[in-house]
């Protein structure tokens, strides 16, 4: 099967990784040849002002339901591939969860939410549908999903497995990989790309604010951005400014 490299990742890098906007993190991977990250249509659906998500992937999966299978598939409450999940995550890992885009059932409600953050859970990706929106927006765990149901998983769905590879918004993701989620939505980064994303990442964010600076100030878009020789050099006097403040 196809797999992540065992990469351990500090956690002082994943921490300097909250500093990295979504889009610049997007760009950065397209750049380097990683074209299918940005998970399409899975907006944050609970996330508190100035919140970012960041984790390594649990990942589940849903099949519509099957009737005659699935009584088999769930003998047990605990044996659910999903329970099993939320039951086993570990701190700093995002539950990822593969529902095929459905949105005929809530695979997640404020109790399964609030039991992925008491384990140390970052947040929970789900290609899919939650119910409970109101409750779970009160927990404080960042959510990302594609919309809102009032009935729950067993309306229409089963969960079928777990730590295998899955797809969000298409986009395939490992586990192990990272997922960062901010107002802009969710990317997910190859654990081997991240040390450099967070060293382009921190000095393009920087950059960009730079240029935001100058553009109040009233200079024209063709000078600084991108930044022509004479406001790099400016940029360079600021930046070295800002290091020593």
């Amino acid at each position: 099967m196809l797999k992540n490299p065992d990469i351990d990742l500090p956690a002082d890098l994943l921490q300097a990784l909250r500093e990295v906007c979504v889009p610049t993190a997007t760009h950065h991977l397209v750049r380097r040849g990683f074209h299918n990250t940005f998970a399409i249509g899975i907006p944050p659906q609970a996330l508190q002002p100035g919140q970012v998500m960041v984790g390594r992937a649990r990942t589940v999966r849903f099949l519509p339901k099957r009737e005659d299978l699935v009584e088999a598939q769930y003998g047990t409450v605990a044996g659910r591939p999903h329970r099993i999940a939320i039951e086993s995550i570990e701190p700093g890992q995002v539950l990822v969860v593969d529902a095929g885009g459905s949105l005929e059932a809530g695979v997640a409600g404020d109790m399964y939410t609030r039991r992925v953050q008491a384990r140390g859970g970052t947040g929970i990706v789900i290609d899919g549908a939650v119910r409970d929106i109101g409750a779970i927006r009160q927990v404080g765990l960042p959510v990302f999903c594609r919309g809102v149901h009032g009935a729950g998983i067993s309306r229409a769905l089963m969960s079928v497995d777990i730590d295998q590879p899955v797809r969000i918004g298409g986009v395939s993701v490992f586990p192990g990989d990272v997922l960062l989620g901010d107002v802009n939505g969710v990317v997910a980064i190859p654990p081997q790309e991240v040390e450099a994303l967070v060293e382009y990442g921190l000095e393009h964010d920087a950059q960009e604010s730079f240029t935001r600076a100058m553009l109040a100030e009233g200079y024209p878009l063709h000078r600084v951005y991108p930044l022509d020789k004479e406001m790099q050099k400016a940029y360079e006097e600021w930046s070295a400014a800002e290091s020593r403040s």
